[in-house]
């Protein structure tokens, strides 16, 4: 039988969390308007404000632009998490440390909630989950860690330098999977840098034509459950044992 997924890990491998919101806008500025409203509706809890390099770029060109067009442009930070805006995109993240998924969610409800009520949004496009996880075991960093095999003619790619990204359908959702190693990660306040294998899992729910805000905040418990299955799917049982799991039962 497969083990049971952890609850948590007390070695917590998570550098960052992220909820993205992809809209069609039922006016311009968006970008513009929310932050303010934001900020009233969230006080003392995003106060520094900073604008965005994409918030230099004309509308017409980033409306044209698949590449600019959910780019953010302006960030509202408070303390380990942050609120992303453009004009057909709204994010939260949390950096490291999380802050576990009952509160990382119901601050993503809460969003929901005040984003929903502005009347400024026509319909949400898609949402996803996404999280970076750096996974610091052996030095030099090793895909031994990894559940995967990785093999390029007679050369076994294990701790040789190495970049991949796959994409993967499943149960209405895409998840986009991107390992490096050996890669190096900083947290803005932590002097050193990070360096071990990251693994890194975009989960996707695209929302369909007649669906609404509805679906987004129903889903999101079905989306992080699958995004914690392929991610524990990914690592060895030693692996997880090395993180020290926590169950919610105790284990023999």
């Amino acid at each position: 039988m497969k083990p049971d997924i952890p609850v948590r890990l007390k070695k917590e491998p998570l550098i960052e969390a992220l909820c993205e919101i992809r809209f069609t806008s039922a006016q311009s500025s968006v970008a513009d308007l929310l932050p303010g409203i934001l900020f009233k509706a969230l006080p003392n809890k995003y106060p520094n404000i900073v604008r965005l390099p994409a918030a230099d770029i004309p509308a017409p060109i980033a409306e044209q632009d698949p590449n600019l067009r959910y780019v953010p442009k302006v960030r509202l930070e408070g303390g380990n998490q942050a609120i992303q805006i453009g004009e057909h995109v709204i994010s939260l993240s949390c950096r490291r440390p999380y802050s576990g998924w009952e509160a990382f969610s119901t601050d993503i409800r809460t969003l929901i909630g005040i984003v929903r009520d502005t009347g400024l949004i026509e319909r949400p496009e898609r949402f996803s989950l996404k999280y970076i996880d750096l996974i610091q075991l052996e030095e030099p960093p090793s895909l031994g860690c990894l559940n995967l095999n990785l093999r390029i003619g007679e050369y076994e790619i294990d701790a040789r330098p190495v970049q991949l990204r796959t994409e993967i359908k499943e149960e209405g959702l895409l998840h986009i999977i991107q390992i490096v190693s050996p890669a190096e990660a900083s947290i803005p306040g932590e002097p050193d840098k990070f360096r071990g294998v990251l693994l890194d899992i975009d989960s996707i729910r695209p929302i369909q034509q007649g669906e609404s805000w509805s679906e987004v905040e129903c889903d999101l418990d079905v989306v992080h459950s699958a995004s914690k299955k392929m991610f524990f799917g990914l690592l060895t049982a030693e692996t997880i044992e090395r993180l020290e799991p926590e169950y919610w039962e105790p284990r023999p």
